[in-house]
C-alpha cells in the first residue's frame, strides 16, 4: 500500500475510532483531547494532500479573525495556520526555490533574534513569545515560495476577509457601541470581555474607536492599511473602488493616526515621484482629497488628527518621555536586549507604568538588542528601495503600494509598536513585505523562473553567423533576423 493510501486509511478509520472512544469515556479533558486530535488530523491531511487550502485559510483568518482561536482548542488561529503553511512549504516542492529580494534581511532578523532569545531567555514564556513572532515572520519566506497566481489569490482573499471584518466593525461602531455583537463569534474566542469597546479621550471626552475583530484599534489600523494596499494592487473595476472606500473609511474610524498618516504620506509620494498621466493624477488628487476632507468634516476625527500637533496630546508626551528614558532602560543590555517575554509586552497596566518606547526599530533593540534592531532597520531600507522602484514604474497601482510601504515605515513604524509585539500585526506586516516584493517583480519584470536566462545573459551582446543569415542583438535585448543576401542587393 502506498504512503498516501495509508494516510487516507489512518484519517478515515483509525482517527474517528479513537475519537469516538474518547468521547464515550467522557469528561472535559477527554473531549478536549478528542477535539485537538480531530483538528490536528484534519490539518495534517490537508497539509499533506491539499496545502493550498492552508494558505487560503490563513489569508481569511488573518483578514477576518486575526485574534481568533481554533474552535474547541485554545490555540491562536493565525499562529496555527501560519505554522501549518510554513511546514507545508518545507514538505512540498515549491514553485520558487531561489531567495527572492528582501528575504535576506528577513533571514538576518530571524538569526539575530534567535541569538538574543537564547542569550536572555530565562523562562518558557520567552521562548513561547519568540515562537509566535517567528511563525509570523517566516510567513514571508513561505508565501514567496508560492506560484504568483496562488499568491495573488491569497492577497484577494485577505482583502475580501478584511473588508468583511471592516463592515462588521462599522456595524458595531454605528449600531452597537457596547460591542455585544462580537459575542456571536464566541466559537472563535471572541466576546470574552464584558466591555470590548475601545475609546480615545480628548479634552476629557470619550470617543469610540473602531476595532471589531481586531480588538485593538491600532492593530485594526495596521491590518486594514495592508488590506487597502492589496486592494488597489490586486482588485480591479468598481469593486476596487467600493472596497477601497470601505477600508479607508474604516481606517479613519479607528482613529489610528499612524495608519491614516501612512496612507496620506504614501499618496503624496506617489504624486511626487510617479510618472502619472494627467487624468490619473487628477483622479487620484480629486478622489483622495474628497475622502480626506470628508473625514475631517467629522468633529471627533478632526480633533483627533489636529491634536497630534498640539502640546496637550497625552500620547505625544508619553512618546517623548519614552524616548528620553530609552538609553536608561538599555544600560547594560545593548547587545542582546532586555528579553522577549517581559510583562510590559503582555499586561497593559505594566506597559503603562514602564512606558517603553513606541517605535518599532527601537523596540526591536529594547527586546532583542542592537543587532536585531539593525536587521529590522535593514528590512525597512530594502523595502524603501523596492518601494521607490515601484514609484518609478508606469502603473500607479505599483506606486501606491511602494509609496504606502515607505509612508508606513516613516510614520507608523516610528509612532507605534504592534508589528513588534503583537503576532497578528507582525504577520500583517509580513504580508505587506511579500506583496511589495511581488509588486516590484511585476513593475520591473524581475520575476523569472528557475533555470531561465538571467536578464544579464539575455542582454549579452553577440553575433551568430549562419549561411545566408545573421542575427544581431539590439538594445532592447531582442533579436532581429536579416537576410544578408537581400541587404547586399
Amino acid at each position: 500500500m502506498s504512503i498516501s493510501k495509508r494516510v487516507d486509511v489512518a484519517a478515515i478509520v483509525v482517527v474517528p475510532t479513537f475519537v469516538t472512544f474518547l468521547m464515550i469515556l467522557g469528561g472535559t479533558p477527554a473531549k478536549l483531547v478528542a477535539a485537538a486530535l480531530v483538528v490536528l488530523t484534519v490539518g495534517a491531511y490537508i497539509g499533506l494532500r491539499h496545502p493550498q487550502y492552508l494558505t487560503r485559510a490563513l489569508a481569511f483568518s488573518l483578514g477576518a479573525l486575526p485574534f481568533g482561536y481554533v474552535p474547541g482548542v485554545h490555540a491562536p488561529l493565525v499562529f496555527t495556520l501560519g505554522g501549518a503553511v510554513i511546514m507545508a512549504s518545507v514538505l512540498h516542492r515549491t514553485a520558487v526555490s531561489r531567495i527572492t529580494v528582501g528575504e535576506g534581511a528577513v533571514i538576518a532578523l530571524v538569526v539575530t533574534s534567535a541569538l538574543s532569545v537564547f542569550a536572555t531567555g530565562s523562562a518558557l514564556v520567552d521562548y513561547a513569545e519568540f515562537g509566535k513572532w517567528l511563525v509570523s515572520t517566516l510567513v514571508v519566506v513561505a508565501l514567496l515560495r508560492l506560484p504568483r497566481e496562488e499568491l495573488e489569490l491569497f492577497g484577494r482573499i485577505y482583502v475580501y476577509a478584511a473588508s468583511a471584518a471592516a463592515a462588521f466593525a462599522v456595524v458595531i461602531f454605528v449600531a452597537d457601541p457596547t460591542g455585544r455583537l462580537i459575542g456571536y463569534l464566541s466559537p472563535f474566542g471572541y466576546g470574552t470581555e464584558e466591555e470590548s469597546t475601545r475609546f480615545v479621550y480628548t479634552d476629557g471626552v470619550a470617543t469610540v474607536r473602531l476595532a471589531g475583530t481586531y480588538i485593538d484599534p491600532n492593530a485594526a489600523g495596521i491590518g486594514l492599511f495592508v488590506a487597502l494596499m492589496l486592494c488597489v494592487l490586486l482588485i480591479r473595476g468598481r469593486l476596487r473602488v467600493a472596497l477601497a472606500l470601505l477600508l479607508f473609511g474604516s481606517i479613519v474610524l479607528t482613529l489610528s493616526r499612524a495608519a491614516l498618516f501612512s496612507v496620506v504620506f504614501g499618496v503624496v509620494l506617489m504624486l511626487l515621484f510617479q510618472n502619472l498621466r494627467t487624468r490619473e493624477r487628477a483622479a487620484i488628487i480629486g478622489g483622495f482629497g474628497l475622502a480626506f476632507l470628508g473625514a475631517l468634516a467629522v468633529p471627533t476625527i478632526r480633533n483627533r488628527v489636529f491634536s497630534s500637533f498640539g502640546s496637550g496630546d497625552a500620547g505625544s508626551s508619553a512618546r517623548g518621555d519614552a524616548l528620553v528614558d530609552f538609553p536608561g532602560h538599555m544600560a547594560g543590555h545593548w547587545l542582546f536586549g532586555l528579553g522577549w517575554g517581559r510583562e510590559e509586552f503582555k499586561d497593559p497596566s505594566t506597559a503603562f507604568d514602564v512606558n517603553y518606547v513606541a517605535n518599532s526599530p527601537l523596540l526591536s533593540v529594547y527586546r532583542g538588542g542592537i543587532f536585531t534592531g539593525l536587521a529590522f532597520l535593514a528590512i525597512i531600507v530594502v523595502g524603501a528601495v523596492l518601494g521607490y522602484r515601484c514609484l518609478r514604474s508606469q502603473h500607479w497601482e505599483y506606486g501606491f503600494i511602494g509609496g504606502g510601504f515607505i509612508g508606513f515605515s516613516i510614520v507608523a513604524l516610528q509612532l507605534d509598536f504592534p508589528v513588534v509585539t503583537i503576532p497578528a500585526s507582525t504577520m500583517a506586516f509580513s504580508v505587506l513585505i511579500v506583496f511589495l516584493v511581488h509588486a516590484w517583480e511585476k513593475a520591473t519584470d524581475n520575476l523569472r523562473r528557475d533555470g531561465e536566462a538571467t536578464p544579464i545573459s539575455a542582454f549579452r551582446l553577440n553575433t551568430v553567423i549562419v549561411p545566408d543569415l545573421q542575427f544581431r542583438t539590439v538594445c532592447d535585448g531582442s533579436f532581429r533576423l536579416y537576410k544578408s543576401s537581400i541587404l547586399m542587393q
